[in-house]
């Protein structure tokens, strides 16, 4: 996946909390890979961890929700936002959500988990793979949709990926 001019979107608040409780610098590194990372205010409202000016702080874009949402059957108004970026603009999808997932590539849209966003980092060495692991392994104690499996495949992803 080239970087170049391209955009992303923080459509899951759960990974937006994930990356703020295990190390909130990480999401410095996500604008640094993307260039720009933009957060619909109405998911970064679900973040009470992180304020506004904090956000802004660490280099996220935080965009206004638009009136008018897509459809989207079992998805939340925040998941229906993203949707609407990912459709008209074309950005990039970081969520866990995998209804919110399905719907992005139901409609043409690319989607990443939030661990592998980690694997992305490592694999530009914009971190290294023990801040990587570190942060997974946060990950998973703290959010129960982060499995041991999960945590398991990622260290193996992790332990395969060659760096310089």
């Amino acid at each position: 996946m080239s970087k170049s001019s391209q955009v992303a979107a923080i459509c899951d608040a759960n990974v937006l909390i994930d990356y703020v409780h295990a190390d909130e610098e990480i999401i410095r590194e996500l604008v640094a890979y993307w260039g720009t990372v933009n957060v619909p205010d109405r998911v970064l409202f679900e973040v009470k961890q992180l304020p506004l000016a904090r956000a802004e702080e660490l280099g996220l874009t935080v965009i206004e929700t638009p009136l008018i949402l897509p459809p989207g059957a079992g998805l939340s108004g925040p998941d229906r936002a993203c949707l609407h970026y990912v459709i008209t603009e074309g950005w990039t999808c970081i969520a866990n959500d995998r209804a919110l997932r399905k719907a992005c590539i139901k409609q043409g849209g690319t989607v990443v988990w939030g661990l592998e966003m980690l694997l992305l980092l490592v694999s530009t060495n914009r971190i290294t793979k023990n801040r990587a692991l570190d942060i997974a392994v946060k990950i998973n104690a703290d959010n129960p949709e982060i499995t041991d499996k999960i945590l398991t495949d990622f260290e193996e992803k992790l332990s395969k990926m060659h760096t310089e």
